[in-house]
C-alpha cells in the first residue's frame, strides 16, 4: 500500500530559557527570534506566509516545512525545530491525522510510541490521546506490524494541542539555543588561524553578543595563509547573524611586536604580545560602541595562559571586562564543538602564524618586571598599526 506524501503546513519554533524571562524581556526576545527566523529564511530562499508566537512557540506558516526547519534551527535563541501537520483539535481528526502521519513516515516492523501534550480545555487528556493514537495506529496499519515501546521506541509520533488546533509530528531538528543576537551589546572578538579562539566567539554570540572580530597579521612572522583562514573562520561563525552589521579588523602587528623584543626579555614575547592585542581591542571596542573584549584562552594550555601569565597580560586594559569563555575547557570540548560548527576544517589547515614563540617563555612573569620593560615602549607604534588596519564587513545589517 503506498502512502500519500505528508502534507507538512507548519514548523513550530522551541526556545527555552527566555521562557522564563519577565513578560516583557520574553516579548522583546521573542520579537527579536521573530524578525531573526525571517531574515534566515529569506536568506536561504525558502518562501513562507508568516512567522508568529502563540502560547510560549513559534510557528512558521510555510508549505516548504522541512527546509524552514532545517533553517530555523540555526538561529541563536531557537533550541528545536519541527515540521508539523496541522488540524483541528477534536479527537477524530487528531487521529485520522495522526494515522496519515504514521502510515506515511512509520518503517515495518519496528516499535513506536505516541507522545502528546494538551494545553486548553478539551474533552481529552494527554493520557487519552497517547492511548487512542497508539490504538488508531496499530488497528488502522496492520500490514507495518508495529509494536509499542514506551521506554525505547524505535520510532515516536508527537501532538501539541493548543486551544482548537493540534500539531503532529514525527521529526525534530536540534537547535543551536542560547540566546538571540542583539540581546546583548557588542563586542571585540579576538580571532586567529586555530581552534580556541572562534570557539569563544560562538560561546558569547550564542548569548546574544554581536561579534566585532579582531584578527593580528604577524606578517612577516607568520604563513601568507593566516590571514585568509582567519576570515574564513570569522565569515563562517558571522553566518550565524542576523539582522545586525559584523565587522572584521586586520591589524598589522610585527611593528609593536618588534618593539617588545628590542626592550624585553625574550622569554617574555608572547606576553607583551598579548598585551598589545588588548590595547588594540580596546580601541576597536572605543570606536565600535562595544561593552567587552573575548578572548581564547584555555587555562595552561599554554606558556602564557597559566593563571599568574593571565593576570599580567589583563592587567593592559583595565576598564572593559575580558572574558575567556574557553577558560575551563580541554582540547577535546573545543575540538568537538569546532567539529559541530565546522571551524574545525579551517584550523586543520595548520598554517603557523607566529615564528618568534620564545623557546624558553615565561611561566610565571612578574608584573612590575613587565610593568619596567614597558616604560622603554613606544606605545603610539599602535596608533599607527590601527590606522593601517582593513576593515571587512562580513554581514549587512538592516
Amino acid at each position: 500500500m503506498h502512502s500519500l506524501p505528508v502534507k507538512y503546513t507548519s514548523v513550530i519554533l522551541r526556545f527555552g530559557e527566555i521562557g522564563i524571562k519577565s513578560s516583557q524581556t520574553r516579548r522583546h526576545m521573542t520579537k527579536l527570534l521573530i524578525n531573526h527566523v525571517e531574515s534566515a529564511l529569506k536568506e536561504n530562499n525558502v518562501p513562507y506566509n508568516r512567522v508568529h508566537s502563540v502560547y510560549g512557540r513559534i510557528y512558521i506558516d510555510t508549505k516548504n516545512a522541512v527546509k524552514a526547519a532545517e533553517v530555523a534551527a540555526q538561529v541563536f535563541g531557537i533550541v528545536s525545530t519541527s515540521p508539523v501537520m496541522e488540524t483541528s483539535a477534536d479527537l477524530e481528526s487528531i487521529l485520522s491525522s495522526g494515522e496519515q502521519l504514521a502510515r506515511a513516515e512509520f518503517k515495518k516492523g519496528l516499535t513506536f510510541a505516541v507522545g502528546a501534550r494538551r494545553i486548553g480545555e478539551h474533552s481529552f487528556s494527554s493520557q487519552d490521546l497517547r492511548e487512542h493514537l497508539g490504538e488508531r495506529i496499530l488497528e488502522g496499519i496492520p500490514e507495518l506490524k508495529l509494536k509499542v515501546n514506551l521506554s525505547n521506541p524505535d520510532q515516536s509520533i508527537y501532538v501539541e494541542v493548543r486551544e482548537n488546533k493540534a500539531h503532529l509530528f514525527t521529526q525534530t531538528f536540534e537547535g543551536v539555543g542560547g540566546m538571540p543576537t542583539g540581546s546583548q551589546g557588542k563586542v571585540v572578538c579576538t580571532i586567529s588561524t586555530g581552534l580556541d579562539s572562534p570557539i569563544a566567539a560562538y560561546k558569547v554570540m550564542k548569548r546574544g553578543c554581536i561579534p566585532i572580530f579582531l584578527h593580528l597579521d604577524n606578517t612577516p612572522y607568520a604563513d601568507d595563509r593566516c590571514s585568509e583562514i582567519a576570515v574564513k573562520q570569522a565569515q563562517l561563525l558571522a553566518d550565524y547573524i542576523h539582522d545586525f552589521e559584523v565587522k572584521m579588523y586586520i591589524v598589522p602587528h610585527a611593528p609593536d611586536i618588534e618593539e617588545a623584543k628590542k626592550h624585553a626579555p625574550e622569554k617574555m614575547t608572547c606576553l607583551f604580545c598579548k598585551r598589545n592585542m588588548l590595547r588594540i581591542a580596546r580601541e576597536i571596542a572605543l570606536q565600535e560602541g562595544a561593552d567587552a573584549i573575548v578572548t581564547g584562552e584555555i587555562i595552561g594550555e599554554q606558556a602564557s595562559q597559566t593563571t599568574a601569565n593571565l593576570r599580567v597580560i589583563e592587567q593592559a586594559v583595565t576598564d572593559y571586562p575580558i572574558l575567556r569563555p574557553n577558560a575551563g575547557d580541554d582540547k577535546v570540548q573545543i575540538e568537538h564543538l569546532a567539529q559541530t560548527i565546522g571551524t574545525y576544517e579551517f584550523a586543520k589547515e595548520g598554517a603557523s602564524c607566529c615564528t618568534l614563540n620564545p623557546r624558553y617563555p615565561s611561566v610565571r612573569a612578574n608584573p612590575v618586571d613587565v610593568a619596567s620593560c614597558e616604560e622603554s615602549m613606544d606605545f603610539e607604534i599602535l596608533k599607527e598599526e590601527l590606522k593601517n588596519a582593513r576593515i571587512l564587513v562580513l554581514r549587512q545589517g538592516k
